[in-house]
């Protein structure tokens, strides 16, 4: 379960326009250079519903998060459609389990890659892994 946050997001108007890998609202544009992971050479932001109360929400997902797998490159489990990502922590009054729970990924909205060496600003979008997640 990721913390909460609503100590930012009730002093701000408007909702987040995404969270980071580590739940934390982010309200710029998504840019792959903004992830929590500098050293990651994969990103995606990945669209997701919570399964208790379907919700949705924007989530980066790196290998800060695929990470623990190390069977597969982000890229190959977009392919596989084996993302699994918590939610960000959200609403206690209209949610029961309150983040506790898993979520259904619904689609990749942007992909992109760098080479895991040299020039780390010189990131690729491909269009061709930005799918519909569900089964």
């Amino acid at each position: 379960m990721h913390p909460s946050y609503d100590d930012i997001i009730a002093r701000i108007d408007t909702e987040p326009l995404w969270f980071d890998e580590h739940a934390v609202p982010r309200y710029c544009a998504f840019e792959p250079n903004r992830s929590a992971n500098i050293f990651t050479s994969e990103i995606a932001l990945i669209e997701i519903s919570c399964q208790e109360c379907a919700q949705r929400f924007r989530v980066a997902f790196s290998g800060m998060n695929f990470g623990h797998m190390n069977i597969m490159t982000l890229a190959e489990g977009i392919k596989e459609k084996l993302i699994f990502i918590e939610p960000p922590r959200h609403n206690l009054k209209t949610c029961a389990a309150g983040s506790a729970t898993s979520c259904e990924p619904i689609r990749v909205l942007e992909y992109w890659r760098r080479p895991p060496r040299g020039d780390h600003t010189s990131w690729t979008r491909d269009p061709s892994l930005e799918i519909d997640l569900r089964s």
